[in-house]
């Protein structure tokens, strides 16, 4: 049983450490009782200048461990590496070596952790549907498998009944919240089985974020060097690095109110995608290779949109890039900040899909656990709030906080990306456009491609009313067609499926110089859909000679049927079969998906030739 107050194991290693060669007279460490250990100036130090150190003979490295932890036959090498030989080492000295060197350095080492590995099911409920949900289950695996190493690289040296997964848990704690790089102690000891090093002392300063600190190896050991003044008194903080709540939370089993490095991480997954090869082929020689994107918030992470406007490329999109990519002719990170309206739109619409994925997940988990809680302590003062509320729960209520504003955030900017551009769209006058490089008229398109303003003029129209003029100016749409009376009769006749209405419809404005869409259609008058690239390229016979074959089925459906019934709204010399197909392949293109927001939510689909 354990009798000897943290005071007096705190006097015996600060003996240990002078007796051993280190320099601890500028500080001071302090019992901080619920706070745990800290350490404390005894008097001012000036900004870059040393006020420790420790001789390389107290690190415990990886040839430490080796020594202790191999047999005889073994020569030097038990067979474990990394955490799970330094978690096997702390284990045999806590429990097996009656008179271990390194005694007063593991009694003062946390008997109990708090990250959520430690977490009981009341406290791992309020982290249901975060990252950190999932990551305390890998972490948990990965614990497992290392420890089954140690326990048959070691079993002649530590015996297996002390050699638990508990304790394993315990010592694997210590490792991931107290080790540092090795290359702290690289001269010292040039080979190491061991990525990571522990270091009394400097292992007890808590983190700051931002707070200027240098580790600085020498010939003989490691000073701690201040990169900002500290009066007497002050305690002494080390930096973790620009860590987020996330990893503080699992690898310390603590978070930092307002952390500047929190993020929300999200992983894109395009692999089903029948265009994956080629999309992966423009990522790649864009330098995006990582699937891995950290969001924080408000702020997207600088692949991200470009990831999506990849993504979200339309087949016809791809192929051009593609070609452009084999031919050399394509910058392709430059490329990629900007392709057209259509593209900017799509590229929000689908991380906003994914996020709004998330935060669902995200609320719906939270109910059962906060709202119980919520309604227990209606009434309550915030004393006894807190009273009931375990040191893990605090943390992970401010984690979970944390996530939510991420999320919320970033989905609220990403909307008014988009009300923006529509205002952009709505803004652009017929002579302009801002079509991908591909499929516009050079004769008629202005130079270069237009990209949306960071400032426009002023948006008199409320969202709504923006979004009703985007719909009914710029989108096609079958309500569009009631903007043309003679084509709404003609159509109100026949039965035409919607999609090839819309056809039709572009073709008629393409021949009707006072149609709304007349300057739009003829910009595109040289796009060439894939389909009808077969002088050029005959691989897309394979491709996409079906659709033509199709198309040319249902021209043949129409015409001359059309004409002799309506000639004046389907002139023959406008409604070739010709024509006809580079229509059908400008609608497949030009497809659009327009997300309604607010109550009355859903998408409305057409076709954005801007």
């Amino acid at each position: 049983m354990e009798t000897t107050s943290n005071s007096s194991k705190l006097a015996v290693f600060v003996k240990w450490l002078n007796d051993n060669g280190a320099d601890i007279s500028q500080i001071e460490l302090r019992d901080a009782g619920a706070d745990g250990n800290g350490v404390y100036t005894l008097k001012e130090i000036n900004a870059d200048q040393p006020y420790a150190y420790i001789p390389h003979n107290l690190a415990i490295t990886g040839k430490v461990c080796q020594a202790i932890l191999s047999s005889p036959e073994q020569a030097g090498d038990c067979g474990l590496t990394g955490r799970a030989l330094l978690s096997a080492f702390l284990i045999h000295e806590r429990y097996v070596s009656a008179n271990s060197f390194w005694k007063p350095y593991i009694d003062i080492l946390p008997a109990e952790f708090h990250t959520p590995l430690q977490f009981n099911s009341a406290e791992m409920e309020l982290l249901r549907g975060t990252p950190v949900e999932f990551a305390v289950e890998e972490r948990r695996e990965k614990y497992a498998a290392e420890h089954r190493l140690a326990v048959n690289a070691v079993a002649g040296k530590v015996p297996e009944n002390i050699l638990t997964f508990e304790n394993y848990m315990w010592a694997a704690s210590v490792v991931s919240s107290r080790s540092f790089p090795k290359a702290l102690v690289q001269g010292y000891e040039q080979h190491t089985s061991s990525i990571e090093v522990l270091l009394p002392l400097l292992d007890m300063l808590n983190h700051l974020p931002k707070r200027k600190v240098s580790w600085v190896s020498t010939n003989s050991g490691v000073e701690f060097v201040t990169g900002a003044v500290m009066k007497k008194g002050d305690q002494v903080f080390n930096n973790y690095g620009p860590k987020s709540n996330e990893e503080l939370m699992v690898g310390y089993g603590f978070c930092v109110p307002e952390n500047p490095f929190s993020y929300f991480h999200i992983k894109l997954n395009y692999r089903e995608d029948p265009q994956y090869e080629m999309k992966r082929e423009l990522l790649v020689a864009a330098g995006i290779d990582s699937c891995d994107h950290f969001i924080q918030a408000g702020e997207l992470p600088r692949d991200l949109l470009p990831m999506l406007r990849v993504m979200a490329m339309t087949d016809v999109d791809v192929y051009y890039a593609h070609r452009r990519l084999q031919a050399g002719m394509w910058e392709v990170r430059p490329s990629l900040q900007y392709i057209g309206i259509h593209n900017e739109l799509c590229a929000r619409y689908l991380l906003v899909f994914l996020l709004q994925k998330k935060l669902q997940v995200f609320e719906d988990a939270k109910a059962p656990a906060d709202n119980d809680n919520d309604s227990e302590k209606e009434g309550e003062g915030e004393e006894e709030k807190d009273e009931k509320d375990s040191e893990n729960a605090s943390v992970a209520r401010l984690y979970r906080s944390e996530i939510g504003a991420i999320l919320r955030s970033t989905i609220a900017r990403l909307m008014a990306d988009e009300e923006n551009l529509i205002h952009f769209a709505c803004h652009l006058p017929h002579t302009s456009q801002s079509l991908p490089w591909y499929a516009h008229d050079s004769e008629c398109a202005s130079p270069g491609s237009t990209q949306p303003a960071k400032r426009l003029r002023p948006n008199p129209l409320t969202s709504d009313e923006l979004q009703d003029k985007f719909l009914s100016c710029v989108l096609i749409t079958p309500e569009s067609f009631a903007q043309d009376i003679e084509f709404a009769d003609a159509l109100s006749q026949v039965d035409i499926e919607e999609d090839i209405a819309i056809v039709l419809f572009v073709l008629r404005a393409l021949a009707l110089p006072e149609s709304p869409w007349h300057a739009a259609a003829a910009r595109l008058r040289t796009f060439k859909h894939p389909m009808l690239m077969f002088e050029e390229d005959p691989q897309v016979i394979e491709s996409y000679g079906e659709m033509m074959m199709e198309m040319g089925k249902i021209y043949d459906s129409l015409f001359p049927l059309l004409t002799e019934h309506f000639p004046e709204v389907f002139p023959a010399e406008a409604f070739t079969s010709e024509k006809f197909i580079w229509a059908a392949g400008v609608v497949e293109t030009f497809r659009l998906d327009v997300h309604i927001r607010g109550e009355d939510a859903c998408a409305v689909e057409g076709v954005c030739l801007i």
